[in-house]
């Protein structure tokens, strides 16, 4: 199967900022998770507010899921495992999302031999309870993903029907319940799956990268247009992008929406585990799709895991990069040039635990994201700090923001600014931008569309970030 900040309320800082990300040695949490872990996720499961982590095996044989609990400070906790022996066979997807609205984040995940989407309820107690069945007619379960299709604010999932040669999705009711299977797509091998508004009409497009040919040899990257918002009938349906992304790939690991170069456009990245090519496509609506390369095989021969997101805290998109192998670096990112381009790799860890599951947040409440992986090869889970550093010029002169009330219902406020105007961002605790929006020097934000949970608030005028919790 393909593969399916530090917290405070006042922050003095230069007017010229300079920051450098270096990376401790491996840290490890769990020297034996089980036969081949394969996928992990983030977000708080206790209530908290820290980010806590979550693991699935895939040896197609009594597969379990595991948590483990963050004290805030980077210390890892496991708690008792939320699958039961026998239930699961082959953990190709696995998310964290309140399915039900009360007692905070859910686990969903699949079955793949089972055909299975599954969940499990979150008890307000630091457990969770039995397996809930959503479908038994999933094809190959593989890669689940959180959405909102239909925009009716309740929580959807998409999955990746390997198997079943379909990229499907179910719409949730907001109490832990869904409607039956709806079909994105019946195309050959589906492995990738990823959603966002690409056509920037007000309703999520989907990517899907499957295997269009026997043996493997041919797999395709194609986006599929949402016509909720465009056909004024207010009901999902789906058309293919006329010209394909990409094509002819042997081994499609990821393909997934991103802004890469951060020109506030959307682009797809993707990543080859057998012709080692990284890449990414400035895309056109029905329209031309130009490559860039990222790394080769001359770099690392079976890659694996490519994620987008900002590593240093300047506001521009770097990339992370993962051996599917064992003869390469294990991790290495590559940092923006500010300009849309991409600094030459630099080394996050080195070691042969091939990472196929890999995620990102700010475990240790710092105010910059480290990245936890679980190792294929090593059967471990482990987790990697980062140490950003900001440096400021000898000249510079002090500002301070601070922001109140915190935890917030409604409405965030802010004392100490003097720009004219706010340009500001916020993210949910996986990086995910919510809100970007311009405010007066005395205004207020509304925050009242966030659900409950845990924010990154950045002030791109003054390149600085905190923390606040929507209540």
């Amino acid at each position: 199967m393909k593969k399916i900040l530090l917290f405070t309320l006042a922050f003095a800082i230069g007017l010229t900022l300079y920051s450098q990300t270096a990376w401790d040695p491996i840290q490890n949490i769990d020297p034996a998770v089980g036969t081949d872990p394969y996928v992990i996720s983030s977000g708080d499961l206790d209530g908290d507010t820290d980010i806590d982590l979550v693991v699935g095996t895939f040896s197609f044989s009594n597969d379990i899921i595991k948590w483990y609990a963050n004290d805030g400070v980077g210390n890892f906790t496991l708690q008792a495992t939320v699958s039961t022996m026998g239930s699961l066979n082959g953990v190709g997807g696995l998310a964290i999302a309140d399915l039900d609205g009360i007692n905070g984040n859910d686990i969903i995940t699949v079955s793949y031999s089972d055909n299975s989407l599954i969940w499990y309820a979150n008890d307000g107690l630091g457990g969770f309870s039995a397996e809930q069945v959503i479908s038994t007619a999933v094809g190959g379960a593989g890669q689940v993903t959180i959405t909102d299709i239909n925009n009716d604010g309740d929580i959807d999932i998409s999955v990746a029907a390997y198997a079943g040669n379909e990229a499907v999705w179910f719409p949730g009711n907001g109490d832990g319940t869904f409607g039956s299977k709806q079909i994105i797509a019946s195309v050959p091998l589906p492995g990738n799956l990823s959603f966002a508004d690409f056509d920037n009409d007000g309703d999520l497009d989907a990517l899907i990268g499957f295997d269009d040919g026997a043996g493997g040899t041919s797999g395709t990257i194609e986006i599929y247009y949402n016509q909720y918002i465009e056909s004024g009938t207010m009901t999902v349906s789906w058309i293919k992008d006329t010209v394909t992304v990409d094509s002819s790939n042997p081994y499609l690991f990821v393909a997934a929406f991103a802004d890469i170069n951060d020109d506030g456009t959307l682009e797809i990245v993707k990543s080859d585990n057998s012709s080692g090519e990284v890449a990414w496509y400035s895309k056109i609506k029905n329209g031309v799709s130009t490559e860039t390369m990222i790394s080769n095989a001359s770099l690392i021969t079976r890659p694996a895991v490519v994620m987008v997101t900002d590593l240093d805290n300047d506001g521009f998109n770097d990339v992370i990069l993962t051996d599917g192998a064992s003869g390469d670096d294990a991790i290495i990112w590559f940092e923006s040039t500010d300009m849309g381009g991409l600094n030459t790799e630099a080394l996050i860890a080195d070691h042969n635990y091939q990472l196929y599951g890999v995620t990102v947040g700010d475990f240790d409440a710092d105010g910059d994201k480290d990245i936890a992986s679980v190792g294929f090869f090593s059967e471990t889970l482990d987790w990697y700090e980062n140490r950003l550093e900001t440096l400021s010029t000898d000249d510079f002169s002090i500002e301070t923001i601070s922001i109140y009330p915190n935890p917030a219902k409604n409405i965030l406020n802010f004392k100490g600014v003097t720009s004219e105007t706010l340009n500001i961002k916020v993210f949910d605790i996986l990086g995910k931008s919510v809100i970007n929006t311009v405010i007066e020097q005395n205004g207020r934000l509304d925050i009242s569309v966030l659900t409950s949970g845990i924010y990154i608030i950045k002030f791109e005028n003054y390149n600085v970030t905190y923390k606040f919790v929507k209540e």
